[in-house]
């Protein structure tokens, strides 16, 4: 007989898994997929070595935005307890504060674009066999896109809150709103027009603008749907002391992960450009790869993060550590087996992805020769990208600060051992052992969660 709806014994069934997950893994998955678009674009286009400007330039913002994607997790966190808890007002308070937040910060990138910007060309420059023209472009491509930094990271906010709020659906619909109309403006802007990685900033400026407002409007949908507009907000609630305290823990310790992270993939495509600008290009094709089956895995991480975080926030702690331990099972079942799925995909139809991505010549030569890093990566960052998710509802950030600071004092130095060695499949080795390494740290700190249900028994 099956237990009530209300009842300790219900835990998260697969249904309600895959009903957030599904969405999720396809608004995740489609950003990765515009920088293979932008790859294919600058290919198809007389100036196929910006492809290499575009990966320097976009691994300023990926550092940056990746350092500030506290936002979006910490929101999606609390607002996810709170919303466990009934407590209306304190979701739309995590809203308010994240957007705030976000806001803010982009702004000042915005006011400090120069220096941000001189300084970040200098550090890819160092140790690098890029060229100058590539150089050039890149920071022509930061120079343009930067503007668009206030409405991406307040658009953090609503992301982190639309997950929560179980609504990933309408997450999906930004993303792919986004998504489409930076694909039209990369073929109007770098095929038709040929403004090479000019272009293709502008293209991405103008679809996170449009973006931000598309995300509001489905906020205010939700918003809607949960008592109206007008509703729940309470000035005093938004800036009490305890609850400001939590959300700076909170961002604090992820913001300090998510800038090792951005690090290390800065890292990466730095290292990279010591082998060439080939070598750099080839390596910014696969990163798309990398970046789109990590990404799509995300779904059930996703689902994780508004699942155990309700369970966290349960009124009733025996119905919420049920809750959690099925989430956590679940979630982990269908992640490990999307992964296999997009192991055998990458094993069977890598070869063709290379050839539309990249014409017949050396970056394609060379993009096959590193593929099988590729074609594995989907089990080796599925369980880190797992345990992200489930961190994240638990806004247990301080493990995964911690975690993250091993892993990366690990990787920094393999990475210089590997890539001295074996080259750049030395460095894509390091690459792969820092996400195993993500996995594993996680993994020691599970065993803390539990003890948040066991309190309260």
């Amino acid at each position: 007989m099956t237990a009530a709806p209300d009842s300790p014994q219900t835990g998260t069934s697969y249904r309600e898994i895959l009903k957030l997950a599904w969405p999720a893994s396809i608004a995740a998955s489609v950003t990765p997929l515009l920088g293979a678009v932008d790859v294919w674009a600058l290919a198809q286009s007389a100036r196929p070595l910006d492809i290499a400007a575009v990966g320097l330039g976009a691994v300023i913002f990926s550092l940056t935005y990746w350092t500030f994607g506290f936002i979006r997790m910490s929101v999606a966190g609390l607002t996810a307890q709170a919303s466990g808890a009934e407590d209306e007002p304190e979701a739309r308070a995590a809203l308010a504060r994240g957007a705030a937040i976000g806001g803010a910060i982009g702004l000042a990138l915005v006011a400090l674009q120069w220096p941000i910007g001189w300084l970040s060309f200098r550090l890819l420059a160092v140790g690098s066999e890029a060229s100058a023209q590539t150089l050039s472009a890149g920071l022509t491509y930061f120079d343009i896109r930067i503007w668009g930094a206030p409405f991406a990271l307040a658009s953090y906010a609503a992301f982190g809150w639309l997950t929560a709020k179980g609504r990933t659906d309408y997450l999906m619909a930004v993303s792919i709103f986004i998504t489409g109309l930076n694909i039209f403006l990369d073929y109007w802007f770098v095929v038709d027009l040929g403004w090479g990685a000019a272009g293709v900033a502008a293209g991405t400026l103008i679809a996170e603008i449009a973006g931000f407002f598309v995300a509001v409007f489905f906020v205010v949908l939700v918003l809607n749907d949960h008592g109206g507009i007008k509703a729940h907000w309470r000035m005093d609630h938004f800036w009490a002391a305890e609850q400001v305290k939590r959300t700076l823990s909170v961002n604090r310790d992820i913001f300090i992960r998510t800038l090792l992270l951005a690090f290390c993939f800065a890292w990466f495509v730095q290292r990279g450009g010591a082998f060439g600008d080939v070598t750099l290009a080839a390596n910014q094709t696969l990163l798309q790869l990398f970046l789109f089956t990590g990404l799509a895995l995300d779904g059930t991480a996703i689902a994780a993060e508004t699942l155990v975080g309700r369970a966290m926030g349960a009124r009733d702690p025996a119905r919420g550590a049920v809750r959690y331990h099925s989430a956590v099972k679940r979630t982990f079942i269908l992640a490990v087996a999307a992964s296999v799925i997009f192991t055998l995909f990458y094993w069977a139809f890598g070869d063709a992805l290379i050839a539309l991505l990249n014409p017949e010549g050396p970056i394609r030569t060379t993009t096959k020769i590193y593929m099988p890093w590729v074609i594995i990566s989907p089990l080796i960052v599925v369980i880190g990208f797992q345990l992200d998710g489930i961190f994240i509802g638990a806004t247990r950030a301080k493990e995964m600060r911690d975690s993250m600071i091993v892993s990366t004092a690990v990787f920094i130095p393999a990475s210089l051992l590997l890539a001295g060695r074996y080259d750049n499949h030395g460095l894509w080795m390091a690459f792969s052992l820092y996400f195993l390494l993500r996995a594993v740290t996680l993994g020691l700190y599970m065993p803390r969660l539990k003890t948040t249900f066991d309190d309260h028994a």
